[in-house]
């Protein structure tokens, strides 16, 4: 049998234009998309219950184009094309032929070959089947893959032909059957193989090379074969026409690294591009040497191997288990990222906003196969995001696990968050300055002191902001105050100016804390509260509100002694400096304070300590976000 192209007719239907969305899904981005999608793909066709680490490799040719199987056959084809819509209003459809054409017809070429080892191959490749071969090359939107797999071949087969200049791809399988395969594809463009009746031979735009009865594989292709020969099995992608230039290396180098960053470390998978291997064992010194291009990798990567990183672990909902390992370094500045990985080791996407002033990196594992497919129902098809909106089953719960998951990775890092500190400041050099000068000093007297005066005037030291950030007051008791009347009404307060509780007797107070009129209960008192000045009105110190849910925050502070009974009122600061209590649903202590529970003030307390650390959480009637303040105030 003669092995021949094959463009099949349309039969008066849709014709295929340049702009395919496909191929356009995957342009300006070739090669990165090309690594990615054929690593993913060999990773998803692992052998179940092997150890075996998946190899790809990756290795580059030049060849004469009359060694391109069916050359002539092939170029003719473009011919009729170009001839075909040369004619026609279409500016980027005739650039793109121009440059097919030219490269078609170039004494030589590229070819990039792409072959994994220790994966199961393509099944079925001569069998009218949905899965292995048919899904590469025939089956377009019916993705066949399940659970913790990618769901390939779906959009992401179209990623090798956007790295060809005349869109021509060789595929060659030995699978687990110990069938072999061979059969190239063309996803060009629609042309009619008779320029004098177009209507009744115009084509699909697909051509295939190999068995045209059925558009079949062949058992093998020669030129493949003079190329490499397969005796393990696996899969082999050519790619001809190769136009990713003489940096495709450092490309391919790069996209593996940033994608395949877990598996690698995992030892799943192994990467082979020209004469450089990128394995556990190779893994830090590449990155090492990538990191410039790959910063995000790096700190990655020292997520996984510093002593200091955290580990969190929780079942969720009974589908399997998260894993979140968060790396925090007030040192360094980490990229604030959390990325997500499928269980195959494959990068789906970094998680961000998680924190604005935690300097932190992060890993996500998901380990089961019904979580890892539950999740990947809601993915996009070019894996770089959840949306539940795409669950296909149950949106609503989908939106839910989204946003829950989120919440525990924003709990869990905010939780390391608060044994970090943001108040020191550093002035890299000072010590030293101040050193040498001062030894200067006493050797030369005042000059030197005004050389020093100057250095330190001429540095500039920048106090770390963080935005919103909480303050506190802590309000003494400054003891009863007296009405002008105890038997009439009068403005509470000696001189009616300062802020009061009113104690109507027993444990009940009065909410409001500011002049106001009211009898004297029997047994009752007022106790006042001097905002400004004398030594009772203090600043809390280490005042922090830390939101560890979608309603729940723990807030902490220190006062400046030890006090009885008091109340805290927690309050919102607007853009115009007025402040509004908020409304706590409840209240629970964790240190330092007994008594806690909710109020109409806020939050009342029998006992809180000086000096160390009191902390209690509280939950708001609703989830929104607010710069808060916090205000301690004193009973008598």
């Amino acid at each position: 049998m003669i092995n021949e192209w094959n463009f099949p007719h349309n039969g008066y239907g849709q014709v295929r234009g340049i702009s395919d969305a496909g191929i356009e899904t995957f342009t300006g981005t070739e090669i990165q998309s090309l690594a990615r999608e054929i690593c993913q793909n060999s990773l998803d066709a692992a052998v179940e219950g092997s150890n075996a680490t998946v190899r790809v490799d990756f290795e580059q040719y030049r060849i004469f184009s009359s060694e391109i199987p069916g050359y002539e056959q092939y170029a003719s084809k473009i011919k009729k094309a170009y001839d075909h819509w040369s004619k026609k209003n279409s500016e980027k459809t005739i650039k793109v032929l121009t440059k097919a054409l030219s490269s078609i017809n170039k004494q030589e070429t590229i070819v990039l070959r792409i072959s994994d080892f220790n994966t199961t191959g393509l099944s079925h490749p001569y069998e009218d089947s949905d899965e292995g071969w048919n899904a590469l090359t025939k089956l377009d939107g019916g993705a066949t893959k399940t659970g913790d797999k990618a769901g390939a071949f779906g959009i992401g087969k179209n990623a090798p032909f956007t790295n060809s200049d005349y869109r021509l791809v060789f595929y060659r399988t030995l699978n687990e059957a110990q069938e072999t395969a061979a059969q190239g594809m063309s996803r060009f463009i629609s042309f009619p193989e008779d320029l004098n009746d177009s209507m009744n031979t115009m084509t699909t735009g697909i051509g295939y090379y190999g068995n045209p009865q059925g558009n079949l594989p062949v058992d093998s292709i020669s030129e493949l074969e003079q190329l490499y020969k397969r005796s393990e099995i696996g899969t082999d992608v050519f790619v001809y026409g190769f136009n990713a230039g003489t940096e495709w290396d450092r490309d391919v180098i790069n996209e593996v690294l940033e994608n395949f960053l877990m598996a690698i470390h995992k030892n799943l998978l192994s990467v082979t591009v020209a004469d450089k291997k990128i394995d556990n064992s190779t893994l830090a010194r590449y990155l090492g040497v990538y990191n410039a291009k790959i910063k995000n990798a790096y700190w990655y990567y020292q997520v996984l191997v510093r002593p200091e990183t955290k580990v969190f672990t929780r079942d969720f909902h009974g589908l399997g288990t998260l894993k979140l390992s968060v790396l925090v370094d007030s040192s360094e500045k980490l990229n604030r990222k959390i990325l997500i990985t499928r269980s195959s080791g494959m990068k789906l996407f970094a998680l961000g906003n998680m924190s604005r002033i935690i300097s932190f990196s992060g890993i996500l594992e998901m380990e089961g196969k019904e979580l890892n497919e539950f999740f990947r129902e809601m993915e996009t098809p070019a894996h770089d995001k959840w949306l539940p909106s795409r669950h296909s089953t149950n949106v609503l719960l989908a939106k839910e696990y989204n946003n829950e998951l989120k919440e525990w990775i924003r709990d869990c890092i905010q939780t390391l968050g608060e044994h970090s500190s943001d108040d020191e400041i550093e002035v890299t050099g000072l010590a030293g300055v101040l050193q040498r000068e001062s030894d200067k000093t006493t050797q030369s007297g005042d000059e030197n002191r005004e050389s020093l005066q100057d250095t330190i005037e001429s540095i500039t030291i920048q106090p770390r902001v963080s935005k919103n950030k909480p303050k506190g007051l802590f309000y003494g008791s400054e003891g009863n105050g007296k009405s002008k009347n105890t038997d009439a009404e009068g403005v509470v307060g000696a001189d009616g100016n300062n802020s009061t509780t009113r104690n109507l007797g027993g444990m009940r107070h009065r909410s409001k804390k500011d002049m106001h009129r009211g009898r004297v209960a029997i047994g009752g008192h007022d106790t006042v509260h001097k905002r400004y000045g004398g030594n009772i009105n203090q600043e809390l110190k280490n005042v922090r509100i830390i939101k560890t849910s979608r309603s729940i925050y723990r807030v902490s502070f220190i006062l400046p002694r030890d006090i009885f009974a008091g109340h805290v009122e927690i309050v919102t600061v607007g853009e115009n400096g007025k402040s509004n209590r908020l409304a706590i649903y409840s209240a629970s202590e964790l240190m330092g304070c007994t008594g806690i529970k909710k109020s109409s003030e806020g939050v009342r307390f029998s006992s809180m300590k000086g000096n160390e650390k009191v902390q209690f959480e509280i939950i708001l009637l609703d989830n929104r976000d607010y710069a808060m303040e916090v205000n301690v105030y004193e009973h008598n």
